[in-house]
């Protein structure tokens, strides 16, 4: 490997090392400073300002790195023997990358307005997962579509919260999909 080659991939894992503290410095509060971020991520804020000129850099970098990740989670998700199982899996790759999901989704207007973001809500492949389960018999017939998306990201974003506070991500998973199988259960 080349002194090139080390340092190149120093400067990616300082890079990420200011996204992931990026994304749970915001997660809790999207006004904390970007010294708080520095200090996260255990570089000097010339070495973040190296990296991001400013906040909306750094913000710009975040979002697009968290829906890159959110779609590289979501691609590894693969089709379940049913449908619910397939729900199962993106509940737990979603509770996986907690803070990403709630820098992401926590404020719905954080990004209006930002070229990176799409407001489009991107539910026609969980409306036709939700309306796949209530066909196979594990979803009651009586819920609403609408009412179960709304469940499963509630119960996303709790798991994405607790586990942050006091729970293991894998508990904070296993609880969220229980307690979607139940409430969407006959």
């Amino acid at each position: 490997m080349t002194t090139e080659q080390i340092e190149r991939g120093a400067r990616a894992r300082t890079r990420q090392a200011v996204l992931d503290a990026a994304a749970a410095v915001w997660a809790r509060d999207f006004s904390a400073s970007l010294s708080a971020i520095a200090e996260r991520a255990e570089v000097s804020r010339s070495t973040l300002h190296r990296y991001f000129t400013d906040r909306q850099a750094l913000v710009d970098a975040l979002l697009l790195d968290s829906l890159a990740l959110l779609a590289t989670l979501e691609d590894r998700v693969t089709a379940g023997a049913s449908a619910m199982d397939t729900l199962e899996q993106h509940l737990r790759t979603g509770v996986e990358i907690g803070d990403r999901v709630i820098f992401l989704f926590s404020d719905p207007h954080r990004f209006t307005g930002n070229p990176h973001w799409a407001e489009d809500d991107g539910d026609d492949g969980m409306r036709a997962l939700v309306d796949r389960a209530r066909a196979e018999g594990t979803i009651a017939e009586e819920l609403p579509t609408s009412w179960a998306i709304a469940v499963f990201y509630s119960l996303l974003y709790t798991a994405a919260e607790v586990s942050n506070q006091d729970l293991p991500r894998h508990v904070a998973a296993d609880l969220a999909v229980q307690s979607f199988r139940r409430s969407m259960a006959h």
